[in-house]
Protein backbone atom coordinates (compact mmCIF):
# COMPACT_ATOMS: atom_id res chain seq x y z
CA UNK A 1 0.00 0.00 0.00
CA UNK A 2 1.92 3.12 -1.12
CA UNK A 3 0.20 5.66 0.46
CA UNK A 4 -1.59 4.65 4.30
CA UNK A 5 -2.77 8.56 5.38
CA UNK A 6 -4.63 8.53 1.98
CA UNK A 7 -5.79 5.58 2.36
CA UNK A 8 -7.15 6.33 5.54
CA UNK A 9 -8.55 9.59 4.36
CA UNK A 10 -10.19 7.68 2.03
CA UNK A 11 -11.69 5.00 3.83
CA UNK A 12 -13.58 7.46 6.59
CA UNK A 13 -15.53 9.47 3.51
CA UNK A 14 -16.82 6.21 1.97
CA UNK A 15 -17.70 5.03 5.52
CA UNK A 16 -19.11 8.17 6.44
CA UNK A 17 -21.49 7.84 3.00
CA UNK A 18 -21.65 4.31 3.92
CA UNK A 19 -23.97 5.20 7.01
CA UNK A 20 -25.54 7.92 6.26
CA UNK A 21 -26.63 7.31 2.95
CA UNK A 22 -28.38 4.28 4.69
CA UNK A 23 -30.23 7.00 7.03
CA UNK A 24 -28.44 6.26 10.12
CA UNK A 25 -26.65 8.79 12.34
CA UNK A 26 -24.69 6.14 14.95
CA UNK A 27 -22.94 3.29 14.85
CA UNK A 28 -22.42 0.81 17.45
CA UNK A 29 -19.74 -2.56 18.02
CA UNK A 30 -18.20 -3.93 20.42
CA UNK A 31 -14.54 -2.62 21.81
CA UNK A 32 -12.40 -5.60 22.63
CA UNK A 33 -9.27 -3.86 23.79
CA UNK A 34 -7.89 -5.30 20.61
CA UNK A 35 -6.34 -3.77 17.33
CA UNK A 36 -8.98 -4.55 15.24
CA UNK A 37 -11.91 -2.65 17.01
CA UNK A 38 -9.61 0.08 18.15
CA UNK A 39 -9.21 0.83 14.44
CA UNK A 40 -12.91 0.75 13.67
CA UNK A 41 -13.23 2.83 16.66
CA UNK A 42 -10.70 5.76 15.44
CA UNK A 43 -11.87 5.39 11.85
CA UNK A 44 -15.51 5.81 12.81
CA UNK A 45 -15.11 8.85 15.10
CA UNK A 46 -13.45 10.64 12.94
CA UNK A 47 -16.19 9.94 10.14
CA UNK A 48 -19.35 10.44 12.19
CA UNK A 49 -18.30 12.14 15.19
CA UNK A 50 -17.67 10.64 18.16
CA UNK A 51 -20.50 11.26 20.10
CA UNK A 52 -22.35 9.21 17.24
CA UNK A 53 -20.15 5.86 18.04
CA UNK A 54 -21.40 4.24 21.25
CA UNK A 55 -18.75 0.82 21.91
CA UNK A 56 -19.58 -2.04 24.44
CA UNK A 57 -17.03 -4.30 26.40
CA UNK A 58 -18.99 -7.28 26.62
CA UNK A 59 -16.89 -9.06 28.91
CA UNK A 60 -16.44 -12.73 29.82
CA UNK A 61 -14.85 -14.88 32.77
CA UNK A 62 -12.07 -15.15 29.58
CA UNK A 63 -11.74 -11.13 29.19
CA UNK A 64 -8.54 -10.24 30.74
CA UNK A 65 -8.44 -7.00 32.80
CA UNK A 66 -5.82 -5.10 30.50
CA UNK A 67 -8.08 -5.68 27.60
CA UNK A 68 -11.00 -3.87 29.72
CA UNK A 69 -8.56 -1.43 30.76
CA UNK A 70 -7.48 -0.86 27.20
CA UNK A 71 -10.82 -0.29 25.84
CA UNK A 72 -12.10 1.85 28.53
CA UNK A 73 -8.57 4.22 27.76
CA UNK A 74 -9.14 3.99 23.90
CA UNK A 75 -13.05 5.36 24.81
CA UNK A 76 -11.73 8.43 26.91
CA UNK A 77 -8.94 8.98 24.49
CA UNK A 78 -11.69 9.09 21.62
CA UNK A 79 -14.04 10.60 23.99
CA UNK A 80 -16.99 8.15 22.29
CA UNK A 81 -20.22 7.00 24.80
CA UNK A 82 -18.59 3.42 26.09
CA UNK A 83 -20.64 0.55 28.30
CA UNK A 84 -19.07 -2.34 30.61
CA UNK A 85 -21.63 -5.27 29.66
CA UNK A 86 -20.70 -8.40 31.63
CA UNK A 87 -22.07 -11.48 29.38
CA UNK A 88 -20.90 -14.64 31.55
CA UNK A 89 -24.25 -14.68 33.46
CA UNK A 90 -26.18 -15.17 29.61
CA UNK A 91 -22.73 -17.28 28.26
CA UNK A 92 -23.54 -19.69 31.48
CA UNK A 93 -27.51 -19.33 30.80
CA UNK A 94 -27.19 -20.41 26.67
CA UNK A 95 -25.18 -23.59 28.47
CA UNK A 96 -27.68 -24.83 30.60
CA UNK A 97 -30.21 -24.36 28.42
CA UNK A 98 -28.58 -27.03 25.95
CA UNK A 99 -29.78 -30.85 26.46
CA UNK A 100 -25.84 -31.68 26.51
CA UNK A 101 -22.86 -30.41 27.39
CA UNK A 102 -20.59 -29.37 24.82
CA UNK A 103 -17.21 -30.98 24.71
CA UNK A 104 -15.81 -29.01 21.43
CA UNK A 105 -13.61 -25.37 22.53
CA UNK A 106 -15.12 -23.94 19.37
CA UNK A 107 -18.45 -24.44 20.69
CA UNK A 108 -18.02 -22.69 23.84
CA UNK A 109 -16.15 -19.75 21.96
CA UNK A 110 -18.56 -19.13 19.44
CA UNK A 111 -21.16 -18.79 21.88
CA UNK A 112 -19.40 -16.02 23.38
CA UNK A 113 -18.95 -14.07 20.21
CA UNK A 114 -23.08 -14.77 19.31
CA UNK A 115 -24.15 -13.06 22.37
CA UNK A 116 -22.15 -10.38 21.87
CA UNK A 117 -23.56 -9.99 18.08
CA UNK A 118 -27.08 -10.40 19.82
CA UNK A 119 -26.43 -7.48 22.09
CA UNK A 120 -25.17 -5.33 19.33
CA UNK A 121 -27.99 -6.12 17.01
CA UNK A 122 -31.08 -5.57 19.78
CA UNK A 123 -29.21 -1.89 21.09
CA UNK A 124 -29.38 -1.66 17.04
CA UNK A 125 -32.94 -2.31 16.87
CA UNK A 126 -33.70 -0.31 19.76
CA UNK A 127 -31.98 2.84 18.72
CA UNK A 128 -31.54 3.03 15.37
CA UNK A 129 -27.89 2.70 15.30
CA UNK A 130 -26.13 0.39 12.22
CA UNK A 131 -23.62 -2.42 13.64
CA UNK A 132 -20.45 -2.41 12.34
CA UNK A 133 -18.36 -5.41 11.94
CA UNK A 134 -14.99 -5.46 12.74
CA UNK A 135 -13.20 -7.90 10.94
CA UNK A 136 -9.78 -7.24 9.04
CA UNK A 137 -9.12 -9.00 5.46
CA UNK A 138 -6.98 -11.71 6.94
CA UNK A 139 -9.27 -12.81 9.58
CA UNK A 140 -12.36 -13.15 6.77
CA UNK A 141 -9.81 -14.76 4.38
CA UNK A 142 -8.93 -18.11 6.93
CA UNK A 143 -12.58 -17.90 8.48
CA UNK A 144 -10.97 -16.84 11.63
CA UNK A 145 -14.29 -15.37 13.08
CA UNK A 146 -17.88 -16.88 13.88
CA UNK A 147 -20.67 -16.71 11.55
CA UNK A 148 -23.68 -14.47 13.00
CA UNK A 149 -21.04 -13.28 16.05
CA UNK A 150 -18.20 -11.08 15.34
CA UNK A 151 -19.33 -11.14 11.37
CA UNK A 152 -22.47 -9.40 12.72
CA UNK A 153 -22.87 -5.82 11.20
CA UNK A 154 -23.74 -4.02 8.27
CA UNK A 155 -20.23 -2.68 6.58
CA UNK A 156 -17.08 -4.05 7.76
CA UNK A 157 -14.94 -0.02 7.92
CA UNK A 158 -11.54 -2.49 7.88
CA UNK A 159 -12.52 -5.96 5.67
CA UNK A 160 -10.30 -4.92 2.86
CA UNK A 161 -7.23 -4.20 4.91
CA UNK A 162 -5.13 -7.26 5.37
CA UNK A 163 -4.09 -7.62 9.28
CA UNK A 164 -0.16 -5.84 8.69
CA UNK A 165 -2.42 -2.81 6.84
CA UNK A 166 -4.41 -2.43 10.26
CA UNK A 167 -1.24 -1.98 12.06
CA UNK A 168 -0.01 0.58 9.76
CA UNK A 169 -3.13 2.41 9.43
CA UNK A 170 -3.57 2.67 13.77
CA UNK A 171 0.36 4.23 13.86
CA UNK A 172 -1.74 7.06 11.99
CA UNK A 173 -4.18 7.52 15.28
CA UNK A 174 -2.01 8.65 18.36
CA UNK A 175 -5.12 8.30 20.78
CA UNK A 176 -4.99 4.38 19.88
CA UNK A 177 -2.66 3.24 23.10
CA UNK A 178 0.69 1.97 22.32
CA UNK A 179 0.05 -1.19 24.09
CA UNK A 180 -2.86 -2.05 21.97
CA UNK A 181 -0.30 -1.80 19.02
CA UNK A 182 2.62 -4.05 21.06
CA UNK A 183 0.40 -6.60 22.24
CA UNK A 184 -0.03 -10.45 21.09
CA UNK A 185 -3.76 -10.62 19.31
CA UNK A 186 -5.94 -12.30 21.10
CA UNK A 187 -9.60 -13.14 21.24
CA UNK A 188 -9.57 -13.87 24.46
CA UNK A 189 -12.68 -16.75 23.42
CA UNK A 190 -10.58 -19.54 25.87
CA UNK A 191 -7.96 -19.17 28.71
CA UNK A 192 -4.49 -17.46 27.08
CA UNK A 193 -5.83 -17.92 23.59
CA UNK A 194 -3.59 -16.27 20.83
CA UNK A 195 -4.25 -15.78 17.10
CA UNK A 196 -0.81 -17.17 16.54
CA UNK A 197 -2.33 -20.91 17.89
CA UNK A 198 -4.49 -20.89 14.53
CA UNK A 199 -3.05 -19.33 12.47
CA UNK A 200 0.31 -18.07 11.28
CA UNK A 201 2.36 -14.64 11.93
CA UNK A 202 0.18 -12.29 10.08
CA UNK A 203 2.93 -11.28 8.24
CA UNK A 204 3.60 -14.13 6.72
CA UNK A 205 -0.11 -15.10 5.90
CA UNK A 206 -0.82 -11.79 4.41
CA UNK A 207 1.75 -12.33 2.12
CA UNK A 208 0.84 -15.27 0.90
CA UNK A 209 -3.06 -14.20 0.86
CA UNK A 210 -1.75 -11.32 -1.77
CA UNK A 211 -0.38 -13.85 -3.53
CA UNK A 212 -3.15 -16.34 -3.62
CA UNK A 213 -5.30 -14.11 -4.98
CA UNK A 214 -3.13 -12.71 -7.66
CA UNK A 215 -3.44 -15.97 -9.15
CA UNK A 216 -0.39 -17.11 -8.00
CA UNK A 217 1.02 -20.93 -7.88
CA UNK A 218 1.49 -22.37 -4.42
CA UNK A 219 5.60 -21.61 -3.65
CA UNK A 220 5.32 -24.28 -0.94
CA UNK A 221 3.88 -26.49 1.68
CA UNK A 222 2.74 -23.49 3.24
CA UNK A 223 1.20 -21.78 1.18
CA UNK A 224 -0.63 -24.82 -0.18
CA UNK A 225 -1.65 -24.96 3.29
CA UNK A 226 -3.11 -21.86 3.42
CA UNK A 227 -5.03 -21.92 -0.11
CA UNK A 228 -6.72 -25.16 0.83
CA UNK A 229 -8.32 -23.13 4.18
CA UNK A 230 -8.78 -19.95 2.42
CA UNK A 231 -11.33 -21.84 -0.54
CA UNK A 232 -12.75 -24.27 2.43
CA UNK A 233 -13.89 -21.00 3.81
CA UNK A 234 -15.55 -19.48 0.97
CA UNK A 235 -18.98 -20.23 2.53
CA UNK A 236 -17.98 -17.74 5.38
CA UNK A 237 -16.95 -15.23 3.23
CA UNK A 238 -19.88 -14.68 1.06
CA UNK A 239 -21.99 -14.36 4.36
CA UNK A 240 -20.14 -11.75 5.80
CA UNK A 241 -20.95 -7.93 5.76
CA UNK A 242 -19.76 -5.93 2.75
CA UNK A 243 -16.15 -4.56 3.08
CA UNK A 244 -15.75 -0.95 2.56
CA UNK A 245 -13.28 -1.29 -0.17
CA UNK A 246 -9.69 0.29 -0.22
CA UNK A 247 -8.45 3.27 -2.75
CA UNK A 248 -5.02 5.27 -2.78
CA UNK A 249 -6.93 7.64 -5.01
Amino acid sequence: MKDIKKVKENLVKDLREFVQSRKFSDVVFGLSGGMDSALVLALSAEALGADHVHTFMMATKNTSGLSIELAKQLSYNIGNPHQFIDIQPRVDCALKTLPFVPQRRTTVENIQARIRGDICMTYSNEYNWMVLSCGNKSEAAMGYCTLYGDTCGAVMPIGDLYKTEVYQMAELYPAIPRAIISRAPTAELSPNQKDIDSLPEYSILDAYLQKIEAGEKDENEQMADIRKKYNAMAFKRIQMAPAIKVRER
